[in-house]
């Protein structure tokens, strides 16, 4: 009886969040951004990776909120975390650009983090990738390729 009752509980939070993320995919296709961040928001902090993404987004672009990139790469990493394939994409260029350690570690973690997505489909990150090993110090041609191809297929 416990475990079933546990289980309810779990439900009822996935659909709670679920729904919010809705509302605010809603809320901001109508404009309202500051009500749609409030949504993701509360959503984000019952930990559904979709909407932690949506507050990602909404940092980084300064959408119903104010711009802050160090709180969007915390909420892509939330959602990377989770396997959201495109924010392991978004979380992986923000250590690329602005994360914090040292460089050959935000790389050694953002390549990681690219393949994830690339190989979930993500376009960007296959063009990313794609890019990146064709211009790194001692390129990998066949690798590059192997991820542009990906990416010309997908579009």
């Amino acid at each position: 009886l416990e475990e079933a009752a546990f289980q309810l509980q779990q439900i009822f939070r996935i659909d709670i969040s679920i729904a919010l993320n809705i509302l605010g995919i809603e809320s901001m296709r109508a404009g309202h951004c500051r009500a749609a961040f409030t949504c993701f928001k509360l959503a984000a902090d019952r930990g559904y990776s979709k909407a932690q993404f949506n507050v990602g987004l909404c940092y980084e672009h300064g959408r119903g909120t104010e711009k802050d990139l160090e709180k969007a790469g915390f909420y892509y990493c939330l959602a990377a975390s989770s396997h959201h394939p495109m924010a392991q994409y978004r979380y992986a260029r923000y250590l690329l650009q602005h994360g914090p350690g040292s460089f050959w570690d935000r790389q050694h973690k953002a390549v990681a983090l690219l393949e994830r997505a690339a190989g979930a489909g993500i376009t960007e990150a296959q063009a990313y990738l794609g890019v990146f090993y064709m211009r790194r110090l001692q390129p990998q041609e066949k690798r590059g390729l192997k991820y542009l191809l990906q990416a010309a297929n997908s579009g």
